[in-house]
Parts: C-alpha cells; sequence; structure tokens
C-alpha cells in the first residue's frame, strides 16, 4: 500500500503550493513565529494579516514578518474576502470560538492542538466543517514526521503482522510552562492534553486508527508550581514579556493509562512536564511478527529465530512544513487532511476518557 500522498506526491515539491492562497494568522507567539509564518512564507503562501489579543505583539510581528494587516480582534480578520484559511494558534480554550466563527466566514482552518477543550467542542466543529464543506485540519505534526511515513508504511506492508500493542511516552523532568497552560479553564489539562494529545495520536494512527471502547488513567499533581521555571524557552508569550508572572497551578504534572481499542488492541501512555526520571520521548508499536519503535526508527525482529534489531536509519524531515504543506494542498485539491477534524474528535474522546477515567478511579466506556 502506498503511503500517504503527503509524502509520495512529488509534484507539489516543484510549484509553489501555496500560491494564490491568501491566509490570516491569528495568534502571534512563540509557534507562529518560529514555524508558521516562516512555512507559509517558504511554500508560497500569501499572508495578508495577523491578529493578537496584544495589537501591539501583532503590529511587531507583522513588521518583522513584511505583513501588511495587524489587529486586536480576529472578527475584523475574518471579515477579510483576501482571507481564504486561517491558522488559529491561540490558548486551548479560544478554539472553539474563533474555529466556528472562521468556519462560519467561509475560511479553511489549520488548529493548533489540542483541538478542543473536550470531546463536545471538537464535535461541534467537526460538524461545522462538513456542513461547510471547508477543511479543518489540526495541527499534530509527528504524522508528518519522515520516520513516522517510513513506518507506517511497513505496517501497512504487513512487515510487522497484527499490531495488538502500542507505547506512547513523552516525558520532561522540568518542563512545565506557565500562564495559561496551568490554568485548567483555560487550558483543559496538564502534559496529557498538551504533549500527550501528540504521542497519543501518532502512536494510534500507527496502529491503524482502531475504534477506543475503554480508558483507565492517572493522574499526579506532586511538583506543581515549585517545578516551573519561567526562563524557558516554551513559555507563553504573556510570560516571556514578563506581562504575566504570577504561576497558577491547577493541572497535573504526570499522567497516562491505557486505551482499549475494538479490535483487542491496547495503547499505553505515560507523559509528564515533571517527573523525575530520565526525559524522553517515543512510540512503540508491537505485532504479531514484528515491532519498531521512533525516534530512532528501529525495527526489532528474527532471523534463524534470533531477535534481531535493524536501524533504518530515517531521518525525522521538517514536519512542521510538511504539515503546512498539507493544509494548503488540501485546500488546493479540495480533500480531507491527514490530521482531519473527524479524527481530532477521537482523540479527544481518548483524552477526555482517560481524565475522566483518573478522576473516577475506574476504567469507563468511551462511547
Amino acid at each position: 500500500m502506498a503511503i500517504h500522498p503527503i509524502l509520495s506526491d512529488w509534484r507539489w515539491r516543484c510549484v509553489s503550493v501555496g500560491e494564490g492562497i491568501g491566509v490570516g494568522v491569528i495568534g502571534v507567539g512563540s509557534i507562529t513565529q518560529a514555524v508558521h509564518l516562516p512555512n507559509l512564507k517558504s511554500l508560497g503562501a500569501s499572508v495578508v494579516a495577523v491578529a493578537d489579543a496584544v495589537l501591539e505583539r501583532a503590529q511587531e510581528v507583522a513588521r518583522q514578518h513584511g505583513i501588511a494587516h495587524a489587529y486586536d480582534d480576529y472578527r475584523a480578520l475574518l471579515k477579510r474576502d483576501d482571507i481564504h484559511a486561517v491558522v488559529v494558534a491561540v490558548p486551548t480554550y479560544l478554539h472553539y470560538p474563533i474555529v466556528t466563527a472562521a468556519l462560519k466566514a467561509g475560511k479553511h482552518v489549520l488548529c493548533e492542538k489540542p483541538p478542543a477543550l473536550n470531546e463536545r467542542e471538537a464535535e461541534r466543529m467537526a460538524e461545522l466543517s462538513e456542513q461547510q464543506g471547508l477543511v479543518l485540519m489540526y495541527a499534530l505534526q509527528m504524522r508528518y514526521r519522515r520516520d513516522s511515513q517510513a513506518l507506517k508504511q511497513l505496517i501497512e506492508r504487513g512487515e510487522l503482522g497484527e499490531v495488538y500493542f502500542g507505547r506512547a511516552i513523552y516525558l520532561r523532568r522540568r518542563g512545565a510552562p506557565a500562564g495559561w497552560f496551568t490554568r485548567k479553564a483555560q487550558s483543559g489539562g496538564g502534559p496529557l492534553l498538551d504533549i500527550g494529545v501528540h504521542v497519543l495520536d501518532l502512536t494510534w494512527w500507527l496502529m491503524g486508527k482502531p475504534t477506543p471502547v475503554s480508558a483507565a488513567g492517572f493522574t499526579f499533581q506532586k511538583i506543581g508550581a515549585k517545578g516551573v521555571r519561567l526562563e524557558r524557552g516554551w513559555q507563553p508569550a504573556d510570560v516571556r514579556e514578563r506581562r504575566e508572572q504570577e504561576v497558577v497551578y491547577e493541572v497535573e504534572d504526570h499522567a497516562g493509562g491505557f486505551v482499549r481499542f475494538d479490535n483487542g488492541a491496547v495503547l499505553f501512555v505515560e507523559v509528564s512536564w515533571q517527573l523525575n526520571d530520565r526525559e524522553r520521548w517515543g512510540t512503540t508499536v508491537c505485532g504479531t511478527k514484528a515491532g519498531a519503535s521512533l525516534p530512532p526508527l528501529e525495527v526489532y525482529t528474527e532471523v534463524l529465530g534470533e531477535g534481531v534489531t535493524v536501524n533504518l536509519r530515517v531521518d525525522e524531515g521538517n514536519a512542521y512544513q510538511e504539515e503546512m504543506r498539507e493544509f494548503l494542498t488540501c485546500i488546493r485539491e479540495k480533500r480531507q487532511p491527514l490530521t482531519n477534524a473527524r479524527e481530532g474528535v477521537t482523540v479527544m474522546k481518548m483524552l477526555t476518557a482517560l481524565y475522566r477515567s483518573a478522576e473516577q478511579g475506574k476504567e469507563i466506556a468511551i462511547k
């Protein structure tokens, strides 16, 4: 079976896939400045305007990147007829109102992760994108890594046999952001939603996206605010700019659990912002013929009855650029993206169920 067209279709590497597509960017924090704006430019899209709650920030980013218009109200940006698509890179509690407003305004949307505060919001956004006939894509860039795509191809060729177990790990020792990230009403949760969404989504996709039927989860908050380092590079803009220095810590440090699927497979996940353990991240999938993990991309198999580990030496590539290429290509080709709205709903169902299970102290059904 061929790999997803994002890597197999060479044509879009020979043209400016973003040519003729006007884009607005809502939220101009770190991810926008370091990732979204450079990739939009490199792929030939026209960034017409940016918007941010802090007008001075929006104006400065617009000046630095040669963007003509800056707003402090995203609704003004959405009124522009020369904007066909928007990138939404704002705190999680703002995803639902801004994404729905953008879809109602007829704009295609690339929304940062996690999709929403909960599965209900994700479901409503997916329904609206379908009603409007628009692309709604989530920024889950780990699927777009070159090594992830190579492993997916191996699995689809049957090299691992029946995949029945997955493990998703993302552990930081002291890696908690501050600001809105640690306020429950604004973020929806801690590391499980912030970084766990990446490895859970990647592993579920590699396993073939089976239907989840139940989940059992746990959460700990043992280190909390005293472990937050405000000088770390992943802090939100308000913290970096010293607009906000008080740390309000209302979410977990460490979380995990497992999800059961309708085909009998199980996915184990463990994530932390703060944990006295070795920092690492990765995904492992195990099948009846072989297993594999990344990074680095390794396959665990047998030769003449002996266990053999094969390092396939595939690098990660530029996942963020491939993610943006997919978004622009889907707009051009009028097709659904690899990380689409419906799959975002399922991912949110799994994450929400893990939290609910942790609160109730028992395995719960996913409907």
